[in-house]
């Protein structure tokens, strides 16, 4: 059943506008009205189940995609998990609904302002133990997607690397664009879509994100810094890029922007030397191959 006020508006008045607030025999989701159905009937609360999830590989993320088709389409799904001590106590489990209602409303304002990220079909929490909820979220399935980690490691046929550099430069330039932070800028979190005449390149993983009224270059860096260290701590020992690839990177973010171009092109280089010895016990480790992390569940 759906949970709607008597103008058809969601109950409350809570809920992002395009979804409707739906009560399933395991939980309560966020849906897009086209989904209610499946939804309503159960055939994905085994989602919200309490699976643990596995420990991350390399450039894996924290837990398994699971690939399913949610009333034919096909769609991704991922149960968030916190990371670090936090993760280590509490799992998947998270304080009321707030976290991933938010990840819906980021969605659907990042898609309104042109910035290429999956559409939320729905968003699942069910109480574990009184304020205490797991979540899920189920969002549309990117044909042929492959992060910029695996691209970086082993590059679609036809596609150079200042292609995906560029489109990967341009895609983060307009989420800054929107004044949004994104909490966890890695390689694992642009994911490109090979086209007939290109590839486009998707941001995903809003968790934790948020938007900011004032947005300045110091916001820039930080988030940028995010994905040097990934790329450092990851891949810089495995497929590194040269100093002018990097710098058609930050070219291709800052565009006609000199003054940007140096501030980052500065800020950057001070945040790698502050990274230190890490960045040479990065380097010395054995590469770490990414185990699968897809689980496909489709009918």
């Amino acid at each position: 059943m759906t949970r709607d006020g008597p103008d058809g508006a969601p109950a409350g008045g809570s809920s992002p506008a395009g979804y409707v607030e739906v009560a399933s025999p395991a939980g309560t989701w966020l849906s897009r009205p086209g989904f209610v159905g499946p939804i309503a009937g159960g055939d994905v609360d085994d989602l919200l189940s309490n699976a643990s999830p596995r420990r991350p590989a390399a450039g894996g993320g924290r837990g398994p995609l699971i690939r399913l088709r949610l009333g034919g389409q096909e769609a991704i799904a991922k149960r968030p998990v916190h990371g670090g001590l936090l993760g280590r106590m509490c799992g998947g489990l998270y304080w009321g609904r707030g976290r991933i209602v938010a990840q819906v409303r980021a969605a659907q304002r990042l898609r309104a302002e042109g910035v290429p990220t999956p559409d939320i079909l729905a968003a699942g929490w069910r109480s574990v133990a009184g304020p205490l909820q797991r979540h899920t979220i189920i969002a549309s399935a990117i044909h042929g997607a492959i992060n910029l980690y695996e691209a970086s490691r082993n590059p679609p046929p036809g596609l150079s690397r200042r292609a995906i550099l560029r489109q990967s430069a341009l895609v983060v330039r307009r989420m800054h664009n929107s004044r949004f932070l994104h909490a966890d800028l890695n390689v694992t979190n642009l994911v490109l879509e090979p086209l007939a005449t290109g590839i486009a390149v998707h941001i995903v993983d809003l968790d934790r994100g948020r938007f900011r009224g004032h947005f300045d270059f110091a916001d820039r860096a930080r988030n940028l810094a995010r994905l040097l260290r990934s790329y450092e701590k990851w891949l810089v020992g495995e497929t590194p890029l040269s100093g002018r690839e990097e710098f058609y990177f930050l070219r291709c973010y800052a565009g006609n922007d000199r003054e940007m171009l140096r501030w980052l092109g500065r800020f950057l280089q001070s945040y790698r030397r502050s990274l230190g010895a890490r960045r040479f016990v990065w380097r010395l480790r054995p590469a770490r191959v990414s185990r699968p992390r897809t689980v496909d569940r489709r009918d």
